[in-house]
């Protein structure tokens, strides 16, 4: 295939990134666009200079041309929109999270296998030099057998409530925070530590900032408090079926600056991801073993390498660079942590069946 022509379906900020990966490509040309917001798919089309724009997404998968498409819509339309796409002989980069339960991300799976196309979910860690290297040493046995991880991400205020946001409310995100960035951490994890199989988690979630006036202060990011409908705190303890564990942080907003950072414990050896250090006792000694030489990780460039996988993989007949089988793995645990909060207890993790 000399040239791949791609659609981008959702014109919201995160399709921005897509764009400017795809136009910095060769041999790739974006030819369409769609949001129901049909304004907002007209500036994003006359800013990256695309020649078709449409209101409805199934008049975009109509066109014959075009080769793929970016899902950039509010997490509730992922699954719908790219089993759409799967059907209409479409390969299909769908941002994170792969759907709001495990049971969508399993359809999007079958009718990507139906149709013989590529299934890519933008998680851009997978494509971070730091975590590449990190996979690695784990890999390469330097930690010896890991028995325990965490993993946190979020910050004081960060609550994304710009414009019409469909990130506070229920129906049109599914979650808050866990579905949103935890996504990123769990995925992390699930990857350095080799995709175990989840058993348990235990969890709980908690609105107690998204849903408070006071919060609303100088300097920080501002929502429409009334109209938060999801989580903006989750932790949960996982357990795994090779005797692992994990501890997973996730926050939208607290009244702190940190959870912690992401770390592997493990016999031989542990590591902790940012920054990138490595912790052993050789030579009768301890020792800790930093990486300065590695590039830091930047948002659009660890885009960028997953555009750029995503689209050689289309032309070379390649499987898709991150399977979609393992990501689906991340909404089993989400699923698990909603429904053990909802509970308050801990609940088994259900993997749907692909067959």
């Amino acid at each position: 295939m000399s040239e791949v022509k791609v659609g981008v379906i959702g014109c919201g900020m995160i399709s921005g990134m897509h764009l400017r990966a795809y136009k910095s490509l060769p041999d790739v040309n974006v030819v369409a666009c769609a949001d129901v917001n049909i304004e907002r798919a007209r500036q994003r089309a006359s800013e990256f200079d695309v020649p078709h724009v449409f209101k409805d997404y199934k008049e975009l998968l109509n066109m014959d041309e075009i080769d793929a498409v970016s899902i950039c819509t509010p997490h509730a339309l992922h699954a719908p929109i790219a089993i759409d796409a799967l059907n209409a002989g479409k390969h299909v980069l769908c941002e994170k999270p792969m759907a709001t339960s495990a049971k969508d991300a399993a359809e999007m799976i079958k009718a990507a296998r139906k149709a013989g196309k590529l299934l890519e979910v933008a998680i851009r860690n997978r494509f971070s030099p730091v975590v590449q290297f990190a996979k690695r040493l784990v890999d390469e046995g330097m930690l010896g057998k890991v028995y325990y991880a965490e993993g946190s991400i979020g910050g004081r205020r960060r609550i994304p409530g710009w414009g019409n946001s469909g990130f506070i409310r229920k129906k049109t995100a599914g979650g808050g925070v866990v579905l949103d960035l935890g996504v990123y951490t769990i995925d992390l994890l699930l990857h350095l530590l080799g995709q175990p199989k989840p058993l348990s988690v235990s969890a709980i979630t908690s609105d107690a900032i998204g849903k408070s006036k006071e919060a609303l202060v100088e300097g920080g990011w501002h929502w429409e408090v009334d109209d938060f409908e999801v989580e903006d705190f989750g932790a949960a303890f996982v357990r795994f079926e090779d005797g692992a564990v994990c501890l997973l942080k996730m926050a939208w907003a607290m009244h702190l600056d940190s959870l912690g950072g992401t770390f592997l414990l493990g016999d031989k050896g542990g590591l902790r991801i940012e920054p990138l250090e490595l912790y052993r006792d050789e030579h009768g000694t301890m020792v800790t073993t930093s990486f300065p030489s590695l590039p830091r990780p930047e948002p659009f460039s660890t885009m960028m390498a997953q555009v750029s996988a995503f689209i050689d993989a289309i032309k070379q007949g390649k499987p898709s660079p991150t399977p979609p089988e393992e990501i689906m793995m991340t909404n089993v645990i989400m699923d698990a942590i909603y429904e053990s909060a909802r509970l308050g207890r801990e609940v088994k993790c259900k993997v749907p069946r692909l067959e």
